[in-house]
This record gives C-alpha cells, structure tokens and sequence, in this order.
C-alpha cells in the first residue's frame, strides 16, 4: 500500500511539473531540449563507474553522502521552481535537505524522495521524446536484471549507500511504527523494503515523456507502471527467501505497454 501511494504522488506530481515546463516552453516559443538517449545512458554509465570505483578505493561514504544531498537538494529545487520563484524554491530546498540531514527519520526521507524524484521525472520526461524513453527503459531493464543477478554490483553498491548513510531508495516498513525509525536502523530484510530511486523515476519519466503526445498517453503510462508496481511487489513477496531482485523489468514493461495501449485508444 505504501509503495503505490509513494508511487502515485510522484508520478502525478511528475506529470503536472511536465505539463507546466512544456507550457512554459510553448509561450516562450522556445522548443523543449529533446536530448538522445545515448547521452543519458553515458552519464549514467560514467556515474556508476565513478561510484563504484570509489567504493572501492576510498570506501566513499563521504562522497557518497555529498552526491546524495546534492540530488535531493537539485530535484527539489526543480519541483519548487515550478511553483515559487527561483529565490524561495532555493531558500526552501536548502532548508528541506538541512531538515533532512539534521532529522534522518525514514517518513522524512521518503517525504524528500517524493518530491526530488518528481522534479527529475518532470524534467526528464519533457526533455526526451517517448521512443528514447522506451529505448532507455529497454536498456536499463537488461542492466538491471544482470547487475543484481550476473555481476552482482548493484547489491554491493546499495550496501555500500547504506552503510555510508546515502540511500537512493525509498523505504518501506513491514509496520507503520516503522515510519518513526532512524535511517540507521533501517536494513532489508529486517522489517524494511527498499525500492530503488530509478525504478521509481525510469517508468514515470516515460508518464512525463508520453505528456508529448496527449494528455490520454501520459495518464494511461502511468496506470499501467502503477499495476506494473503492484505485479513486482506480488513477485517480491512469492518468494520463499527475500532476495534483491531486479525490480526494473516488470516496471518498465508496463509502463511500455501503457505507451502501445495509449496510442491504440486514440
């Protein structure tokens, strides 16, 4: 219940931030920056081999942690830029994130997950046209499914942001006290859930992508990516021993499918 109101927020906060940048973009008779898909793909590349290589060498938790709070503090300040001005959204994103690092609770966390993610989902999602998002999704399924069960990484990496206190998850408690929590004594497997960042953001940026080609697309992706949540977490909980699993796949499959859906309802 909590991973699809989670979910929900930021994919309708997502959807709403994408229909504002891209009326802004139509009154300033400036074109939305439609970037390939490669680029995107390479930064994530380049990034991943940067985090890994510093796990490695300096155990970067310390950077890890300055990455993290830079992510939350520019995905919240694209969220509040589409409502305040560019002063206040500033002032209120650097006193979020101050809050955050002052009162690491796992309800706050989330709370500024929620809202860095739909900055970024928003952003993104009117950034690149739906192919390149499909394309992407594609891809980062297949990355996926062999990063968690082939070379194993990205379990050593999600150890690794946790242990340095940097988790780019949002968490989910087996009880509702578990909300109140300190981030330190969340660990999964141990009463807690965690859901990757990128499986939140990936299938509502098609949502905020799919916004391009009507308003029917957009909401239609979004739907089906909230059945396609639901299926994950069915899959997840079938299992005899809870073990990471890739949760990508079945995400960005019906999110995809949520695409072909909407443009043969036309």
């Amino acid at each position: 219940m909590e991973e699809l109101v989670s979910f929900g927020l930021v994919g309708v906060i997502s959807i709403f931030l994408a229909a504002k940048f891209l009326t802004i973009s139509a009154i300033s008779e400036i074109p939305p920056a439609i970037i390939p898909w490669w680029q995107l793909l390479l930064a994530f590349g380049i990034g991943t081999a940067v985090i890994l290589g510093l796990i490695r060498i300096v155990h970067g938790g310390r950077f890890l942690r300055f990455f993290f709070y830079f992510a939350l503090f520019s995905g919240a300040w694209i969220t509040f830029s589409a409502i305040l001005s560019d002063a206040a959204a500033f002032f209120v994103s650097v006193v979020l994130v101050a809050a955050y690092i002052a009162a690491p609770y796992v309800w706050l966390h989330n709370l500024v997950l929620i809202l860095t993610l739909s900055g970024i989902a928003g952003l993104i999602g009117s950034s690149f046209s739906p192919k390149s998002v499909i394309i992407l999704l594609v891809i980062m399924s297949i990355y996926d499914y062999v990063a968690v069960y082939k070379t194993k990484h990205m379990v050593k990496m999600a150890k690794a942001m946790i242990a340095g206190r940097a988790i780019f998850a949002m968490i989910f408690p087996e009880h509702w006290r578990g909300f109140k929590a300190r981030l330190s004594e969340a660990r999964p497997g141990e009463g807690f859930m965690m859901l990757g960042t990128g499986d939140f953001v990936f299938p509502l940026v098609l949502a905020s992508s799919a916004l391009q080609a009507s308003r029917l697309a957009a909401w239609t992706v979004f739907i089906f990516s909230l059945a396609g949540l639901l299926i994950m977490h069915l899959i997840f909980m079938s299992q005899k021993i809870r073990r990471p699993m890739p949760a990508l796949p079945p995400l960005a499959a019906a999110a995809i499918l949520g695409f072909i859906v909407s443009t043969l309802i036309k």
